[in-house]
């Protein structure tokens, strides 16, 4: 009997968003899935090597990542990304990121499949087309296509119910939404010690990617009614949707992005009636530093909060 093909998908980029989606199609199909370890610096560095200056720290992760896994599959699947509605658009890097790799690492054989809605391409057609060229019949292509998108709407439910299972429970503490792309905020050097540090402070985290995208989607034009790129157009929903219900909001944004920058710096300007602050990460950022910025950011909440109790027990001094 002869072994699985093995698909090699990076732990970085959208791989933190469709992971559930891709698992399933693949092993729908009979293939073995390998995912590379969580993000070090080993990693990093090696993708510092790969990548030119001028990318993005998460761009930057993803060469190390692909790197990890050459010489362990037998393909390395990079979707290509370019837009996944009408009048809308994904990163650059997105569309991007397959052709850099080819070109940088060309032994490495890349499965892909391109969605680009503006010009006719959904992303049904290309995963059965991917499944074809993987060998499977038209009927099993379908059937894991839908299989896998099945499993991707149940697992991102799951994490809005949750998390709104959180915000239906009264907060003892202080709550901070982390406003950021899944490929930050779950990475492992990026995201995930931010997350580790503001509950070691007693802090409840909210995140902006655990949301109803639909129901983000509708809420960002309160913020923007003119924004063009998808995903942070539901980064500035979840901020809509979460600006009352949190004691302070913190953006994670890495360097040199242009879109996530905007967006924040959008939200400094119109929302005044939630502290924000902006975390702007590169390789370079130190820990310390980063803990620094956000016990200040958490005491300055803290006290916010203090003075607002002190206020509301007046007024009901007064009433009474």
């Amino acid at each position: 009997m002869p072994e699985p093909t093995r698909i090699g998908l990076p732990r970085s980029l959208l791989y933190h968003k469709y992971h559930t989606l891709w698992t399933t199609f693949f092993e729908a199909l009979g293939c073995r899935v390998v995912v590379s370890h969580s993000t070090n610096r080993r990693i990093l560095g090696r993708g510092l090597e790969l990548a030119i200056d001028e990318s993005c720290l998460p761009m930057k992760v993803f060469m190390g990542h692909v790197d990890s896994l050459r010489g362990r599959v037998d393909h390395i699947f990079i979707p290509r990304i370019e837009s996944l509605r009408r009048h809308e658009h994904a990163c650059v890097k997105f569309m991007g990121s397959h052709d850099i790799v080819r070109n940088a690492m060309p032994e490495v054989s890349v499965l892909t499949y391109d969605v680009d809605v503006n010009n006719g391409i959904t992303e049904k057609a290309e995963m059965v087309r991917l499944a074809k060229q993987l060998g499977a019949s038209g009927w099993r292509a379908r059937q894991a296509y839908r299989a896998a998108r099945a499993a991707q709407e149940a697992f991102e439910h799951e994490r809005a119910c949750l998390q709104q299972s959180l915000l239906d429970e009264d907060a003892e503490g202080l709550r901070i939404l982390l406003v950021g792309h899944s490929y930050n905020l779950a990475d492992e050097l990026i995201g995930v010690p931010i997350v580790r540090f503001l509950e070691s402070q007693g802090v409840e985290v909210l995140t902006s990617d655990a949301i109803d995208h639909e129901l983000a989607r509708k809420r960002s034009f309160e913020l923007s009614p003119t924004i063009k790129w998808t995903y942070n157009k539901e980064l500035l929903g979840a901020v809509q949707m979460y600006r009352e219900l949190v004691d302070g909001i913190v953006f994670v944004v890495t360097f040199p992005c242009g879109p996530d920058s905007l967006m924040a710096e959008l939200c400094h300007r119109k929302l005044d009636d939630v502290p924000i602050t902006t975390l702007v990460l590169d390789e370079l950022q130190g820990e310390a530093g980063l803990r620094t910025r956000l016990e200040s950011f958490v005491d300055i909440l803290k006290l916010k909060r203090a003075a607002r109790e002190r206020a509301e027990c007046a007024d009901t001094t007064v009433v009474a």
